[in-house]
């Protein structure tokens, strides 16, 4: 599977429950597809008025696309990447739970054997105010599209069957 039918594939299970933007410009550097989900949970009394108690949750995606073998160079920029992202999009206030940003490299030549390590024990959460203004958290995958398979960083594993890519049958005639 080539990185533009994937970023389409991406796109289709995403959509019902993000806002897309395809080829992302932040801080000067182009994201393929950046997707943002916004949620809002209240707890109400009697009425849609009496509100007890509420919190929000974001959740972002952020897919880059990597055409070379990926290295740890390459690591290191996606995570300070990452981590702008987080800076410019991870806004805690009263109501704040939880901001989760998932990055997503693409690879279209695979991945170093060191650098896969890497990501397997890759971590970085934020508490605010001891909590009681939520918590932030970067994770990170690498699709590699050569071999058909997801690498996840530790709180990432949740992503893993999501991102997979479909593999693409061949008819035999």
């Amino acid at each position: 599977m080539d990185s533009l039918k994937y970023i389409d594939m991406i796109s289709e299970r995403l959509k019902p429950f993000f806002d897309l933007e395809k080829e992302k410009i932040i801080s000067g550097i182009k994201f393929e597809l950046f997707a943002s989900c916004y949620a809002k949970h209240v707890r109400t009394f009697l009425t849609l008025k009496d509100v007890i108690d509420s919190y929000e949750t974001n959740e972002y995606y952020a897919i880059k696309v990597f055409r070379k073998k990926f290295s740890e160079e390459d690591l290191f920029l996606f995570d300070e990447f990452l981590k702008n992202v987080h800076k410019i999009y991870v806004m805690p206030k009263e109501d704040h739970m939880c901001s989760i940003i998932n990055g997503v490299a693409v690879l279209e030549e695979g991945i170093e054997e060191k650098v896969e390590k890497k990501i397997r024990s890759y971590s970085y959460e934020k508490s605010y105010l001891f909590l009681l203004k939520g918590w932030s958290r970067i994770n990170i995958a690498a699709v590699d599209l050569k071999n058909n398979r997801v690498i996840t960083s530790r709180w990432g594993k949740k992503l893993e069957k999501f991102l997979k890519p479909k593999i693409e049958e061949k008819h035999k005639f």
